[in-house]
This record gives structure tokens, sequence and C-alpha cells, in this order.
């Protein structure tokens, strides 16, 4: 009887080893895709920063001193440039959209519908522009602009759906000087 309770024990003993490593190799897994995609995440958002630095830096290129440069808002800033100095100008709005629930980055030329840099999906933080004038002055009129900081947060779904869920997240901070104002 002793030894049937005994092969008992070391049977449940057995199965529980055998659960927690199972369980181990499976969690280990999971955070493994999770850190693949954070990764992919950090990677994919600094080209998407690259390429929005660069629209950045056509603001007020080109452009007369009397037309209307730049259109400052929490979620969206919109700016002038010309392709040659006196050339008609063309408009980019970078906005913040809010589709199906959720929050996304998309760049705008011209009056287009469809977006020329997007939609990449942002977190619940999504993004904020703040500008300043020379002076070193947060949120000046749209005229005294002369640099930008912009905050975005970009999001990627986990590998698992679980209690304690979170989303895989990465906060950029952008500053970008205006250079073609100061000439």
């Amino acid at each position: 009887m002793i030894t049937l309770l005994e092969s008992i024990a070391a049977t449940i003993i057995g199965g529980i080893f055998i659960l927690t490593m199972i369980t181990s190799i499976i969690n280990i897994q999971a955070v493994g895709v999770n850190t693949n995609q954070q990764i992919l995440l950090v990677e994919i958002s600094e080209d998407v920063v690259s390429v929005i630095e660069s629209y950045l830096s056509l603001v007020g290129a080109g452009v007369a001193d009397s037309a209307a440069i730049i259109s400052t808002q929490d979620t969206l800033f919109s700016y002038s440039y010309a392709d040659s100095v006196g050339g008609s100008p063309h408009v980019v709005n970078m906005t913040q959209e809010n589709i199906s629930g959720a929050k996304q980055l998309s760049v705008y030329a011209d009056g287009n519908v469809t977006p020329i840099l997007g939609p990449f999906e942002l977190s619940d933080f999504g993004i904020q522009f703040t500008y300043y004038d020379v002076n070193n002055n947060p949120n000046p009129a749209d005229s005294l602009v002369r640099y930008v900081k912009m905050i975005m947060e970009f999001q990627y779904d986990t590998f698992r759906e679980d209690i304690d869920k979170r989303f895989i997240r990465h906060r950029i901070q952008i500053w970008k000087y205006f250079k073609n104002l100061y000439i």
C-alpha cells in the first residue's frame, strides 16, 4: 500500500514538474515573440521619424514671408513649402486621426485625401506638438513659431491575450528647428 501511495505521489510530482516545464517554455516563447515585436516596433518607428524629420526640414522653404507658412494645433501641424523660391506652395498636414477608435498618424499633402505617409498606429497617448518662438516661449502665435517639439508613442499588439495584457509601446520625442524661417 505504501508503495502504491509513493508511486502515486511520484506521478503527481512528476506531472507538476512536467506542467511547470511546459508552462515555462510557453512563457519563454511569448517573451521572445514580444521582444522581437519590440525590436520591430523600434525599427519601424525610427524609420517613420526619419521620414517625418525630412518632411519637417521643408517647413518654409521657398515660401515668401507674406504667405501663411505655419498653422498650429495640438494634434495637427500644417505648413507650407515651395519647390523653388517664389514657386507655387505645397501644404503638408501632419495629423493625428481617430480611425475605428484608434489614434493614427498620417501625413497629407496638397489637400489629398490619401496620405503620403501613414497611417501609423499610435498608443492612447497619440501625438503631441509643442511649438516655440525664437525666445523659447511655448505655444506662440503661428507667425512666431521657430521650432517644434513633437512627441509620438507608437504601439504594437502583444503576442498573447492575457489578463495583464500590455501593448508594446515606443515613445519618441524629436525637436525640429525650422532653419528656413531664419533665412
